[in-house]
């Protein structure tokens, strides 16, 4: 096996891990808008953005993954699936506003992670490596605006 299918290989594996992780921030998002559209709006518009975001990242870098050559990741991880069960057992027993910007926080967290580990390969091509570092500037972004909103539902509570 040559050097180049080897790196193009791990190339498509760093991206599909992205893919992966980025399915379960969807998963987590959309279930999130469908639950909360008619009980709290800007939570909905949120999560609805957030939604958003995580297609475009598995959209984006599922593109990558085909002009590579491989077949983009079409699910998410067994962590995402995990912690997705428990995420709604939290959310039916209480505050599920809070529950899933917790979860959503959590979750780009993960992809934050991820897309820094990647950033750190030194095998990743430039190209990849600016679209993954505009990702990553946006998912702490989002991170963020999650982390604020998270500390004012938790002070309306008190």
């Amino acid at each position: 096996m040559s050097t180049h299918t080897v790196s193009r290989q791990h190339y498509i594996r760093l991206l599909n891990r992205i893919i992966a992780v980025a399915h379960d921030s969807h998963g987590l998002h959309a279930r999130a808008v469908a639950r909360t559209q008619r009980d709290d709006a800007p939570l909905c518009a949120v999560m609805m953005r957030m939604a958003g975001s995580s297609a475009a990242i598995i959209d984006t870098l599922g593109r990558h993954v085909r002009q590579a050559g491989g077949r983009p990741a079409r699910h998410g991880t067994v962590l995402g699936g995990v912690r997705a069960g428990f995420g709604w057992l939290g959310t039916v027993l209480g505050d599920a506003g809070i529950q899933y910007v917790s979860q959503g926080q959590a979750s780009r967290a993960r992809l934050i992670r991820v897309l820094q580990a990647a950033l750190h390969d030194e095998t990743l091509p430039g190209d990849a490596r600016q679209v993954l570092e505009a990702m990553e500037r946006h998912a702490q972004h989002d991170w963020q605006q999650l982390h604020g909103r998270l500390n004012g539902l938790r002070a309306r509570q008190v």
